[in-house]
């Protein structure tokens, strides 16, 4: 079993390029021979699991390892490759004087060809390298690959076998190998394939993640000995299947992805293969051939929907992953927004209290000494002057508030708790409203950011009780609980229905939600025609300092 971290799966990456494996020098020698020497074992293991009397078996491991080969290298390197990877399988014949040479010769060759085919034609189908990271890549290289190359490997064999007088061209001959080439195209590529690709990933992954691994990878091997390499018992075989192999293999494929779920796939169908061979298992009572067709059935059956399930899991893990980000970015974007437009208006309130405001104050004072020097009995100009400097005096008034709306000076004189209750004050004298306030726990050290938003959601929300509600009383608490803060505002108003569209209440609520979550809180909403409403803010104070 590979243990292969999930998190390295879904990480938002440049797409990875075909070519993975080195191609010069000492190294890309190395996988030459590493290649010729890996085709020659997969060979062998496939020679010990022939099923007697036909001398086939059940999944094509040496295909697998070829077009593996091929999906992990530029095509300039394919002949040196493709040609290792053939001669080591004929070397192997060749060795054990399973076939005459000439026979295991073209053999060879065709395999190669087959292989260099299927490869090319999966970067004109695919145009992209081997990652099941999708479920339509998944379909694409189920119909592309393995469906079509495992008809046309069937094809070519059988017809080299029948030109060269190596086997019968038989209908049974042509389905046991296509079957074989569709569970090494199913299993052997994407397991080595992924392998590869996830190697430097694979050499960080945590002791834990390991440990589990080696777990899965135990309790596989034993349930699959367990099952396949025992006599049959139809009391005990099939009771045992049922509950051991599947969950085994469904904790591979949630936890360990499509790498996990091809190597677990490849495992049972090894194992079960060697019982076969050796007459053992379930897959014995029938004739050699009905017995080879069940199995080969047996695995299809269990690798498709394990190997599709794996890849909509690991879909879905990276969808998830890039929704996260994306809120991530967006609640930074807005947090920015946010502190970009609190600042300006923190600039343009200095700007009409300092500068346009005691320019104005000037006026005033100039136009008051004006009218003052020529006393009671002035004539008509100098009573407009009185009035201009009224003017003047209420324009400068109105600066102000405008001024302190933009940039709450009380905020930073005394608290927001205070702020808080000097704005219940202005409400309750402006509209003659019934304004309580509640406040508990240690509300003093509040971060600056923080006590904005909070005192920018009351006044909001203030804002809408008096436009829209209609309301008579209205309820302020906040308090603080532990590393939370947390302001209620509720009104006895005529209500809403929250999920009904509003646009007065809708814009206010959707300008308390955005100021809200762009320091990390919550906000949640409970109204009803006719029974007033109440907003709950909860916002962490921790995660606004670590900000």
């Amino acid at each position: 079993m590979i243990a292969a971290n999930p998190s390295a799966a879904v990480e938002l990456v440049s797409p990875p390029t075909f070519r993975v494996l080195p191609e010069s020098g000492w190294a890309g020698a190395g996988v030459v021979a590493g290649t010729g020497v890996a085709c020659m074992l997969a060979q062998w293991v496939a020679v010990q699991l022939w099923v007697p009397p036909a001398n086939v078996t059940t999944v094509w491991v040496e295909g697998g390892i070829l077009l593996a080969a091929a999906l992990l290298t530029e095509p300039r390197r394919w002949p040196a490759v493709i040609t290792a990877g053939s001669s080591g399988a004929v070397f192997l014949f060749l060795g054990l004087q399973l076939v005459a040479p000439v026979s295991a010769v073209v053999l060879g060759v065709l395999a190669g060809l087959q292989t260099v085919a299927l490869a090319g034609v999966f970067r004109l189908v695919l145009r992209g390298p081997l990652t099941l990271g999708t479920l339509r890549e998944f379909r694409n290289y189920l119909v592309v690959v393995v469906v079509g190359g495992a008809i046309a490997a069937s094809t070519l064999f059988i017809a080299g076998a029948w030109a060269l007088g190596y086997r019968a061209a038989t209908f049974q001959v042509w389905r046991t190998f296509a079957l074989a080439s569709l569970l090494g195209y199913l299993t052997v590529t994407p397991m080595l394939v992924l392998l590869i690709r996830e190697a430097d990933s694979l050499r960080r992954v945590p002791v834990g993640r390991g440990l589990e691994a080696g777990l899965l990878t135990v309790l596989l091997g034993l349930a699959s000995g367990f099952v396949f390499l025992e006599p049959m018992d139809r009391s005990v075989t099939w009771p045992a299947f049922v509950t051991t192999i599947p969950p085994l293999l469904l904790w591979s494929a949630m936890r360990f992805g499509v790498l996990g779920a091809s190597t677990s796939v490849l495992v049972v169908t090894l194992v079960s293969t060697l019982g076969t061979a050796r007459g053992l298992g379930p897959f014995t009572s029938l004739s050699a051939a009905d017995n080879i067709l069940w199995l080969q059935a047996f695995m299809l059956s269990t690798a498709l929907p394990l190997l599709g399930l794996a890849v909509a899991i690991g879909e879905q893990r990276r969808t998830s992953v890039a929704l996260k980000s994306s809120e991530l970015r967006l609640r930074k974007l807005n947090r920015d927004l946010t502190a970009a437009r609190e600042e300006e208006a923190t600039r343009i309130a200095r700007e009409l209290h300092d500068d346009v405001g005691q320019r104005l104050a000037l006026v005033s004072i100039g136009l008051s000494r004006l009218r003052q020097a020529y006393g009671e009995g002035a004539p008509r100009p100098v009573r407009d002057v009185t009035r201009i400097q009224e003017q003047a005096s209420s324009i400068a008034h109105a600066l102000r508030e405008i001024s302190h709306q933009l940039r709450p000076p009380e905020l930073e004189q005394v608290g927001l708790g205070s702020a808080l209750e000097m704005k219940c004050d202005e409400v309750r004298q402006a509209t003659g409203l019934s304004v309580g306030m509640c406040n508990h726990g240690d509300t003093s050290s509040i971060p600056p950011e923080l006590a904005l938003c909070l005192f920018r959601v009351a006044q909001e929300a203030f804002n809408n009780v008096i436009r829209h509600s209609g309301a008579h009383n209205i309820d302020l608490e906040l308090r603080r609980e532990g590393a939370e803060l947390l302001l209620q505002v509720t009104d006895d108003g005529r209500g809403f229905e929250p999920g009904a569209s509003d646009p007065g209440n809708g814009l206010g609520l959707y300008s308390i939600g955005e100021r809200v979550h762009a320091v990390g809180g919550t906000v949640q909403v409970d109204s009803a025609p006719g029974g007033g409403t109440t907003i709950r803010v909860a916002v962490p104070v921790r995660e606004v300092l670590d900000a």
